[in-house]
């Protein structure tokens, strides 16, 4: 399935109310020449891993800024978080940057959270992308500074990426600001249409983020969900960690992309989110193309979205 796009603007469509967006922050797009930078605030990342996605980057007519943290293992405790925090900082205030591009998801972006300069942060908004642990990060930003964060590929993962993938990291880098894009073909799980904000991201992440200053709460939003290599009964007991929290009060729907690895077939492990989410009473649909796959499509945190589960699809509109 390939997703349908073309620039718009405008009110919200569908007859709803100004949406939301409209008071997000959009950062600056990203054109040829200009700077992108990579960052380690997870894992870090392999040579080769990193050498194929900054070959794509450079392709693309970007500059490629990069330190060799992001090379480097990350020693436990306070103080290697604290540093990883001051990297990130220096790294999203070098004036020539305009976009950062996570190196590789993995672990340990929770663990900067605390240390993070929001103030700093939201004076310099730029364009964030990473996907899996960095979910942290576009979260925090998205929550905390109102700001449009993207659901997308690391570098590491780029160079694994489908073309049509590929095209939605490029053009989302690129845009000036919200697009009409719509994800045909997707399967209803559960009936019903809704629109609200876009959000979501890693299932696990999002319920390790449960509890602390940073819990995410998705009242008003439309929520996508992806996760890799976790059994079916681990999905389940997430789901229903989220729902117990209280986190999917007021979600309007949700859609689930890829749950790579689960050891499942794709019908099983389908019924069982949606019987786990059938207590919402809101529209479900599967198959969304993002995830630990190839078809990796980019998502903005915080633009206005529809789902429709007679159609089948998911539209994004300003």
């Amino acid at each position: 399935m390939s997703p349908s796009a073309k620039d718009a603007g405008g009110r919200g469509p569908w007859g709803s109310p100004a949406p939301p967006v409209q008071s997000c922050i959009w950062p600056p797009p990203v054109a040829p020449g200009d700077a992108v930078a990579v960052a380690a605030p997870a894992s870090p990342v392999a040579r080769n891993d990193w050498q194929a996605g900054v070959d794509l980057l450079r392709h693309w007519g970007f500059k490629v800024v990069c330190g060799p943290e992001v090379f480097q293992t990350r020693a436990w405790g306070r103080e290697s978080d604290q540093r990883v925090a001051r990297r990130f900082l220096e790294v999203w205030q070098e004036p020539e940057v305009k976009a950062i591009v996570g190196a590789r998801g993995g672990y340990g972006s929770l663990k900067v959270l605390p240390f993070l300069d929001l103030a700093a942060l939201g004076a310099q908004p730029k364009r964030l992308v990473g996907f899996s642990d960095l979910t942290n990060l576009l979260w925090h930003l998205h929550r905390d500074l109102g700001l449009v964060t993207f659901h997308g590929p690391t570098v590491a993962h780029l160079p694994l990426l489908t073309p049509e993938a590929r095209e939605s990291f490029l053009s989302w880098l690129t845009a000036p600001g919200p697009q009409t894009v719509t994800f045909p073909g997707l399967t209803p799980l559960l009936p019903g249409t809704a629109a609200g904000t876009l959000a979501g991201g890693n299932l696990t992440t999002l319920c390790h983020l449960l509890g602390t200053p940073f819990a995410p709460g998705f009242r008003d939003h439309i929520l996508f969900l992806e996760d890799h290599n976790e059994a079916v009964y681990r999905l389940d007991r997430l789901l229903h960690h989220l729902l117990l929290a209280g986190a999917l009060e007021g979600v309007k729907g949700v859609v689930l992309g890829a749950f790579t690895g689960s050891g499942s077939s794709r019908d099983n492990l389908w019924e069982i989110l949606a019987t786990a989410l059938a207590p919402l009473h809101v529209p479900v649909l599967a198959g969304l193309p993002v995830g630990h796959q190839p078809d990796n499509h980019t998502l903005p945190l915080g633009v206005w979205a529809r789902l429709d589960g007679q159609a089948g699809n998911l539209t994004l509109a300003p």
